[in-house]
């Protein structure tokens, strides 16, 4: 237990420099602390596993018939999951939600077209928007890009743990009274979402966060 203990005090502590990180803009570290973050995740997960095999090891011992001539067979290690494969498995389960959302848009007279990649949509006044979806990796916390200069307007689909997806809209009034505050790496501009009660903030350098239902209530500005 003590090495599981160890692994959740250092999950705790990372979790904290990427808070603290985040707060002030600082997104070279939380993308270097959250690369560490993944890494005690996957031995957590391994522990966890471990003792999920040996539990089933002990019950299926316990089943066993008492014979001098049983001879226990090695029971197959598991494998890992591959990371391309759960970026795979990721990048599909964006794709779902995207289009779920899109099909709700639909549904509510607004259409859009795509122009670029998966995320970079038209709208029929001209504008781009660019849709991110993003999955709570943290709790209550969602890290989201968009190529910078590629949009106008954004929608940030945050999945919570139990499939619920929050929208938070981001017309481009947000962006042209915040846009250049934000952190930006590798071509991106960065998203990072909070919960807060039952409201979600826009992490961005410099202020408290900003309400992600601020600036707008419905998708009206996609029309």
């Amino acid at each position: 237990m003590a090495a599981l203990d160890d692994l959740q005090k250092e999950e705790n502590r990372i979790l904290s420099i990427i808070l603290k990180a985040a707060s002030e803009g600082k997104t070279e570290l939380v993308l270097a602390e959250s690369e560490k973050l993944k890494k005690v995740e996957l031995l957590l997960s391994r522990h966890r596993q471990i003792i999920l095999d040996l539990e089933e090891l002990v019950s299926e011992k316990a089943s066993l018939p008492v014979s001098a001539n049983y001879v226990e067979q090695a029971k197959p290690k598991k494998v890992d999951i591959s990371r391309s494969a759960r970026l795979a498995s990721s990048r599909e389960l964006g794709a779902k939600i995207r289009k779920e959302f899109l099909r709700k848009l639909e549904a509510e007279g607004v259409h859009v077209q795509l122009i670029k990649g998966q995320t970079i949509y038209r709208t029929k006044s001209g504008k781009r928007v660019g849709i991110a979806v993003a999955t709570e990796r943290q709790p209550n916390r969602w890290f989201l890009g968009l190529p910078v200069a590629g949009f106008d307007h954004a929608v940030l689909l945050c999945q919570r743990e139990n499939g619920e997806v929050i929208e938070v809209p981001l017309p481009d009034k947000f962006f042209a009274k915040y846009g250049q505050a934000m952190s930006q790496s590798k071509g991106q501009l960065k998203f990072n979402i909070v919960q807060r009660g039952s409201g979600q903030l826009v992490q961005v350098p410099g202020t408290d966060g900003i309400s992600g239902t601020s600036f707008a209530s419905d998708y009206t500005f996609l029309q």
